[in-house]
């Protein structure tokens, strides 16, 4: 049976895909770390090189919703601050652990030595990242051509 960090990995979407060999030293790039209730993984405002996959435990963030505050939770197999592992990040949400968790951190650095030693995984996530940028922008066009349509109407 594979390593649960291996297993988890391979869930997310930015990895999903890869042969497991190759999902494996993005592991082995990874150190454990572990949180206490209340700590928080990262924190909105802050500068991060650093994403988090959840292994055990839950975490959680706030977001707004009609100005009410309501808690979603992240559970094992989430991976967050993932920009933070590719590029310096500003994180736009602060993720607090809700209870003990133990998470794999995936530090800028580490990642980036496995990319330079395995270039093929590089131009992967590169090309998950450019699919993800194209939707990201289909989606901004929609917008934007609705809110001409409703411009033009007004």
């Amino acid at each position: 049976m594979l390593d649960q960090k291996i297993e988890l990995l391979r869930q997310v979407p930015l990895f999903d895909g890869l042969p497991d060999d190759q999902i494996e030293l993005i592991a082995d790039a990874g150190e454990k770390r572990y949180f206490e209730a209340g700590e928080n993984l990262i924190t909105a405002g802050e500068t991060g090189t650093t994403a988090f996959l959840i292994l055990t435990g839950k975490a959680g963030w706030v977001r707004v919703e009609q100005g009410e505050n309501i808690l979603e939770d992240i559970w094992p197999g989430t991976l967050v601050g993932e920009l933070g592992m590719l590029v310096e990040t500003v994180h736009a949400v602060t993720v607090t652990a809700q209870e003990r968790l133990r998470a794999l951190a995936l530090e800028q650095s580490s990642l980036r030595t496995v990319m330079e030693h395995h270039p093929h995984i590089a131009k992967y996530i590169a090309e998950k990242l450019l699919l993800r940028l194209q939707g990201l922008a289909e989606k901004l066009r929609e917008v934007d051509g609705k809110l001409a349509e409703a411009e033009k109407a007004a």
